[in-house]
């Protein structure tokens, strides 16, 4: 323990309730999301969570050491859980859609603003217009709120400039918001991921194949080393299945980790084809088959569920307890976007995914939290409360964890810490 003491950089002491959802057992944790009252976390000097225990063992600890160089952060009896891991944002556009939402309302389908060269499309036109610096600004705001709303790990997606200049563009952009010097206590893990092939521009319509070369022969080389994954919508109003095996086929040649836009307006065969080409995730899955199921569960592809899209759309609402059934591993996503689901905030995911879904609490905040990180590869870093593991906390204005859920139109997050 002296050893730890010395290379302590930080401890959160007062901990009124920790819900590690910790993968393995915690000494005097209980409960499928490993619950600790009354805990401490102590934080090495890489930022590293190094001890977890009772709150009066942190107290003593610090009492008998040298405290100049160890930040105290004191929880002040509040719920503790990791911070929330968005898998699925299209957050970097310019823009607004909100005539489509009443549009919708009004019994337009979003498959026929589509044909109608709405949807993708107004977006792409708004972002190719916006300056760069106020495409910047836009993200930064909405970075902002993602944080407020208890988020320390997002996942953003290119896809709304759809030529080489504008996608790189977005993408700089998205790398330069995880360089952004924000507090230190307030840093956000962002994740950058291309999705040129989202939509065939207008330019391109008469020659999709032209367009799908573009995607593959030059932006796939070109953004190799600025995203860590490529993603595809793979949907008849989108990329074929033939077309969306193309681009993944040649992106995992050039090093990037899959995801897929699957079956959410139709039986598309993108969950099938996430599980022949090893992706990391499939998302969506409002029309994936048991047999799409299966196959994806023996492949060990995330099945990520968007109950925003569901929200928006006025759609059925994919039902979680067939994947877990399937023995899926499923995460939860906001899928922030400005088309269809225009909310960054993952606690009233977590609240569709319960009350329409037909998942527990301890269900939703692990699709939130660890199957998220799961769903960007990253479970070994991020997503749960365990030593050896980054320090990226949500801390509630909460006494009981249970109050997720039941307390609902409200931001429950007082703060995260990232340390």
């Amino acid at each position: 323990m002296e050893q730890q003491q010395l290379q302590a950089r930080a401890i959160v002491r007062n901990i009124g309730q920790l819900v590690s959802v910790a993968q393995a057992p915690i000494a005097g944790a209980s409960g499928p999301l490993q619950v600790l009252n009354d805990a401490a976390i102590m934080v090495d000097t890489e930022g590293k969570i190094s001890w977890i225990g009772p709150s009066q063992e942190i107290d003593e600890l610090v009492a008998c050491s040298e405290q100049e160089h160890i930040t105290v952060v004191d929880a002040n009896g509040c719920v503790v859980t990791p911070g929330f891991v968005d898998s699925h944002t299209h957050l970097v556009f310019a823009g607004d859609r909100s005539e489509e939402f009443h549009l919708r309302r009004e019994g337009i389908s979003y498959g026929e603003l589509l044909r109608q060269g709405r949807g993708i499309l107004t977006t792409m036109n708004a972002t190719r217009n916006a300056s760069t610096e106020m495409l910047s600004d836009l993200a930064r705001a909405r970075l902002a709120s993602v944080r407020a709303h208890g988020t320390t790990t997002v996942e953003i997606k290119t896809g709304y400039g759809l030529n080489l200049e504008a996608e790189e563009r977005c993408l700089s952009i998205i790398n330069d918001l995880n360089d952004s010097s924000s507090s230190p206590h307030e840093h956000i893990r962002i994740v950058p991921t291309f999705l040129g092939a989202h939509s065939v521009p207008p330019e391109y319509r008469n020659r999709r194949a032209a367009y799908v070369d573009l995607v593959v022969e030059e932006m796939l080389p070109a953004f190799a080393r600025q995203a860590r994954f490529c993603d595809v919508y793979c949907e008849r109003e989108a990329f074929s299945l033939d077309e969306s095996r193309r681009i993944l086929t040649r992106a995992r040649e050039l090093g990037y980790q899959l995801k897929v836009h699957a079956d959410q307006l139709s039986p598309s065969g993108g969950s099938q084809l996430a599980a022949e080409l090893g992706a990391v995730s499939a998302d969506h899955l409002d029309y994936a088959s048991d047999a799409d199921l299966d196959a994806m569960r023996e492949s060990g592809v995330v099945a990520t569920l968007l109950p925003g899209c569901s929200y928006t759309l006025r759609s059925p609402y994919p039902s979680a307890r067939r994947l877990l059934d399937h023995g899926l591993t499923v995460a939860l996503a906001t899928d922030y976007n400005p088309g269809t689901s225009y909310s960054e905030n993952m606690q009233m995911m977590l609240g569709l995914a319960m009350s329409a879904m037909g998942m527990s609490l301890e269900e939703a905040l692990t699709a939130a939290t660890i199957n998220g990180s799961r769903a960007l590869a990253l479970q070994d870093q991020t997503g749960s409360i365990e030593i050896g593991k980054c320090c990226e906390l949500a801390l509630w204005s909460i006494r009981d964890y249970h109050e997720i859920g039941y307390h609902f139109g409200t931001n429950l997050i007082q703060s995260i810490l990232v340390l």
